[in-house]
């Protein structure tokens, strides 16, 4: 494992922070943000596949902050990439103006639908959505055997299309800035069908929403979240029927549970016996 340069932390403030890392900015350095990964996911492996990911969006064309440099602080690792000036995610613009909230959410459809026009040609940081779903559905021990057969059905039914996927879909990450759009923390980047992307977004605003960490995590509460759904849904689809297109996605929720965990592993026996009984209730 390559070992990369320790930054001096001295020279950075904190001023920001989410589940997983914390962003600095420091006058020593103008235009550059400092953007750590704690717990598991600081490891020099993790921090590669998100900084290289990103590297590839930006490089294609894909309107996201340029990533310069993996650094280390300790044992964890980050890097350091541009700094967009006056930006807030969606999220924060939603809770700070909830009446603008299917606006907002109309944007992101927009904003979406441009994302998963765009062709995008696989490298060892960008696998397809289809190889990483069998990988992770032939590793789990979240589902029983016929569940996995069913799921494993599904996976193979998906169209094979070369299209990005953001990985991680949510008002989150996506950020605005003097008129424009911005995706970032693209980690979980991968090329596929825009359905695993809904799903997410779906499983996160409508099916997690009742968990107060998630609110947390978009500033909205849980009625603003299945608000902002409702309004993407019609948007970026057209639907008339929420709730159909809701039972549609909820295998592919599932599904995305399973890749979640598959990503980002869960040792907590409560939270692995909630996995269980969610991707039963979807697949229901």
């Amino acid at each position: 494992m390559k070992e990369y340069p320790q930054i001096d932390m001295s020279e950075w403030t904190l001023v920001g922070g989410g589940f997983n890392g914390e962003a600095f900015v420091s006058t020593a350095h103008p235009g550059l943000m400092l953007k750590i990964i704690r717990t598991d996911m600081g490891s020099a492996q993790k921090v590669e596949q998100e900084f290289y990911a990103a590297q590839t969006a930006y490089q294609a064309g894909l309107p996201t902050p340029k990533v310069y440099e993996i650094v280390r602080d300790g044992k964890d690792h980050g890097y350091l990439c541009q700094i967009i000036e006056g930006k807030k995610s969606f999220s924060r613009l939603c809770a700070d103006a909830p009446d603008r909230i299917p606006e907002y959410a109309t944007m992101m459809a927009e904003y979406g639908k441009a994302l998963h026009n765009m062709p995008i040609t696989p490298n060892e940081y960008v696998i397809p959505m289809k190889t990483l779903l069998k990988q992770a559905l032939q590793s789990s021990a979240l589902v029983t055997d016929e569940q996995r057969e069913r799921l494993q059905a599904l996976v193979d039914a998906m169209p094979e299309t070369r299209n990005y996927l953001h990985g991680d879909f949510q008002p989150g990450n996506i950020i605005l800035a003097g008129g424009q759009h911005y995706w970032i923390d693209l980690g979980w980047l991968s090329q596929g069908w825009y359905m695993m992307d809904l799903a997410h977004l779906y499983k996160m605003m409508v099916e997690d929403s009742i968990i107060p960490q998630v609110q947390d995590l978009t500033h909205m509460t849980r009625q603003q979240m299945i608000d902002f759904w409702n309004a993407f849904a019609v948007a970026y689809t057209g639907t008339k029927d929420i709730e159909a297109l809701n039972r549609e996605l909820r295998p592919y929720a599932a599904l995305d549970l399973i890749r979640t965990n598959y990503l980002h592993h869960m040792d907590n026996p409560q939270i692995l016996e909630f996995f269980k009984a969610r991707i039963t209730q979807d697949l229901s």
